[in-house]
């Protein structure tokens, strides 16, 4: 291909590329892309929360133990959660929500340890491993160290 024809090409790219670089999607990319990634992290990570609490209460039947240590860590999860989520979806502020998803892995770790104490069977135990999961992905998100459970 000759020198005439290449350099009309590389210049019509050019002048084309702002044209599709915006048309191209962004997944994941940029603030739009985390912020809508963190949005989808802290829902998900909120909704097994409220799916572990209901399943604990069942577990446990109509004397709920409210002065167990499971019960109070994994409230205090729950509300670590709804601080992030309350200040994620009001202020978008990344450092402030950030300190809150510290809050909710270390009562995270803590139910981790108590949990086995209890005998809560095995629906409780899947949707814990299931919230240790978007824990996880809650801490990437937040650029949190990896979580050792």
């Amino acid at each position: 291909m000759s020198l005439r024809r290449v350099v009309p090409m590389v210049m019509a790219l050019a002048l084309l590329w702002p044209v599709v670089a915006k048309a191209q999607p962004r997944q994941g990319r940029g603030p739009e892309g985390r912020d809508e990634r963190i949005s989808r992290v802290i829902r998900d990570c909120e909704q097994r929360t409220d799916e572990f609490l209901r399943a604990v209460e069942r577990a446990w039947g109509h004397d709920r133990h409210q002065g167990d240590p499971l019960d109070r860590n994994a409230s205090q999860l729950e509300q670590a959660l709804n601080h992030v989520r309350d200040t994620w979806n009001r202020d978008h502020d990344y450092r402030r929500a950030r300190g809150y998803v510290g809050s909710a892995i270390d009562a995270g770790r803590r139910v981790n340890r108590l949990l086995p104490r209890h005998r809560l069977g095995p629906h409780v135990e899947k949707e814990w491993a299931a919230i240790r999961n978007e824990l996880d992905h809650l801490a990437e998100a937040f650029d949190q160290p990896r979580i050792r459970w």
